[in-house]
């Protein structure tokens, strides 16, 4: 029966946060150059059809900034950063099987560097992207900012969901839906009512990180 990885799932890095220790890959020098794999089993959600698909989007951007060199003095000390990244869901991951990576470098310049990732299962894509990576500073002297306000009650909400996650009732929903309580994500239901279209309560499920530095609460919204 294959597992869930290729390796021997190594213990918890306690210097690390629980999201960087669920997404940390593995280098798979042995079997070709830029190939990489899932550290630690992947999270299948709660009646969805596969592992969650925000843990491949990361994992796959890892897999590109491995491939990506380090500042030094052969570089001019640069860093690149990543500016734009293209996704696209082939299939369905198996939480069961190991995920294998695939870094292609399609560009290496002095500003920008491309590089395109697959997720592979059996042989077959089931993730694919395209990243492109900035030079920092590169942008010339007159650039554009911006960014979104953030909306009102994100931050009490997170207050709200990390209180729950020591309450011994949500703990045990949790180890009843298949979560692990110690987990980096949780899930919750939301209800939406749209009299216009939908003359009954209709659910979507929000998995979202709870680790501080990844603040995405559940709010509720009705159309």
């Amino acid at each position: 029966m294959p597992g869930a990885t290729l390796i021997r799932t190594p213990d918890l890095d306690p210097s690390k946060s629980a999201i960087e220790n669920v997404l940390e890959l593995t280098t798979l020098a042995d079997i070709g150059p830029d190939i990489f794999t899932n550290t630690r089993p992947l999270w299948h959600p709660p009646g969805a059809r596969g592992i969650y698909g925000g843990a491949a989007i990361a994992q796959s951007l890892a897999a590109a900034q491995h491939t990506i060199p380090a500042p030094s003095p052969a570089n001019n000390n640069a860093v690149f950063l990543i500016h734009s990244m293209h996704c696209y869901f082939v299939l369905a991951g198996d939480a069961s099987i190991p995920v294998l990576y695939h870094v292609e470098r399609v560009r290496e310049g002095k500003s920008f560097m491309t590089r395109t990732v697959q997720a592979r299962q059996r042989g077959k894509c089931i993730f694919t992207t395209t990243a492109s990576f900035m030079r920092e500073g590169s942008g010339g002297e007159r650039i554009v900012e911006h960014e979104y306000s953030m909306p009102e009650g994100v931050k009490e909400g997170l207050e709200e969901a990390l209180a729950q996650e020591d309450d011994e009732e949500t703990v045990q929903q949790k180890a009843a839906n298949g979560e692990d309580a110690s987990g980096p994500f949780t899930s919750r239901r939301l209800g939406i009512l749209n009299s216009k279209s939908i003359r009954h309560k209709s659910y979507i499920v929000l998995r979202t990180p709870t680790h501080p530095q990844h603040p995405y609460p559940p709010q509720e919204k009705q159309n």
